[in-house]
């Protein structure tokens, strides 16, 4: 292990998978949404759920999850999953930095519609942050609410993709202590032997 971890060509695609894969996952974490990756929450139905929920068959004690999953920073789909049945919506989103705020099923809003109600919430900051709630990659967090909605995959990505990191910088590092010391010992060697005239 030691004798491949010297050789240079080792050495060299070990730092460079370990720098670009740092600079890939210092941008994964960074970014506002995880675009293609559902966030989720599931709940039991209680009495003011029921009330409040329009469909037929919903009752006190079932399982409701609800996930959404933004393709872009104009469109989503959100899916209702009560207990064995499963309803998906395409949804108009608008973000704005950390925010993001839900507008409504796109079956519903014509485009220009869409665009116009975008239009007033740029011009008026107040109803952006009443109608918006905060998002990272990792959760969406509205004011008020008891419980965050989660993006499992980013975590699990976030995890992940860390040992791997961990892996490649320690490799990497480790390849370039073994080069760096079979050339010093290289040229030591060379140094040492005596000059045949």
């Amino acid at each position: 292990m030691k004798k491949f971890l010297s050789k240079m060509p080792v050495m060299i695609v070990f730092l460079s998978l370990a720098v670009v894969g740092l600079v890939f996952y210092i941008v994964m974490l960074a970014r506002p949404i995880s675009y293609g990756m559902d966030y989720s929450i599931t709940k039991t139905a209680t009495a003011e759920d029921v009330g409040s929920m329009t469909g037929p068959g919903i009752q006190v004690g079932d399982e409701i999850t609800a996930k959404i999953k933004f393709k872009n920073d104009t469109r989503a789909t959100l899916t209702i999953i009560i207990e064995d049945s499963e309803n998906a919506i395409d949804m108009w989103v608008y973000r704005q930095g950390n925010k993001v705020a839900i507008i409504g099923p796109t079956l519903q809003i014509p485009e220009e519609e869409y665009d116009q109600y975008v239009e007033q919430l740029k011009a008026d900051e107040e109803m952006f942050n009443m109608s918006a709630v905060e998002i990272n990659a990792f959760r969406m967090t509205g004011e008020g609410e008891t419980e965050d909605v989660v993006c499992n995959g980013a975590i699990v990505f976030a995890v992940v993709w860390g040992v791997v990191e961990v892996a490649l910088i320690t490799f990497g590092a480790l390849s370039l202590v073994f080069f760096l010391k079979n050339r010093k010992g290289s040229s030591t060697q060379s140094a040492d032997t005596p000059v045949v005239e």
